[in-house]
């Protein structure tokens, strides 16, 4: 036993500090009639199988601990499976606390790139035509030299014309697209 000991304290440690370091916290709310239905967190681009993360519902609630040591994008939606609709939304993990309603819409807000995210949300839900969709992307996008340009650049630059994707090439955005090779399981 007293050989043991020593390895059990070794091991503890261990373990606590693979989860030290940065972490985005999300505490999610959807409507009770989902409990029992699974929530998945879906790293982006070109999600797999072996980086999917999931969790069920609970009392109309959901949770995440998410180590936040790089920045990416992920998806949080609901399972197919579920017996109704709940828009999944876009988010960046970074470190902080990230408040989610998962509903018809979807909300996050919480971390400063979220609230960007949040922010562009809800101007292209206001937007009166493709054209002023396209605009507050462009703006969006233009005002944040930073992984939620680059995502959203990736995204929309075939809608961009020729001189808007000019002009953002030049300012380096094409190095902000996210690189998917070096994704691991949360």
């Amino acid at each position: 036993m007293k050989k043991l000991l020593p390895f059990i304290t070794v091991l503890l440690a261990a373990t606590a500090c693979k989860n030290a370091g940065p972490m985005l916290e999300i505490r999610g709310h959807i409507s009770g009639e989902f409990d029992g239905q699974k929530i998945y967190f879906c790293p982006q681009p070109k999600p797999t199988a072996d980086i999917v993360d999931s969790t069920v519902v609970k009392g109309g609630t959901f949770f995440f601990r998410i180590p936040a040591d790089s920045l990416y994008m992920a998806d949080l939606t609901l399972s197919r499976r579920a017996p109704g609709f709940a828009e999944r939304i876009l988010i960046a993990v970074e470190p902080g606390i990230l408040e989610v309603s998962l509903g018809t819409p979807s909300h996050a807000q919480g971390t400063p790139l979220n609230d960007t995210l949040q922010q562009w949300k809800e101007q292209l839900q206001g937007a009166a035509s493709p054209e002023e969709a396209k605009r507050c992307t462009f703006e969006t996008v233009c005002r944040n030299h930073n992984l939620v340009g680059g995502y959203l650049y990736m995204l929309f630059r075939r809608g961009f014309d020729p001189e808007q994707n000019h002009l953002l090439d030049s300012l380096g955005y094409e190095k902000l697209i996210p690189d998917v090779t070096a994704r691991r399981k949360p």
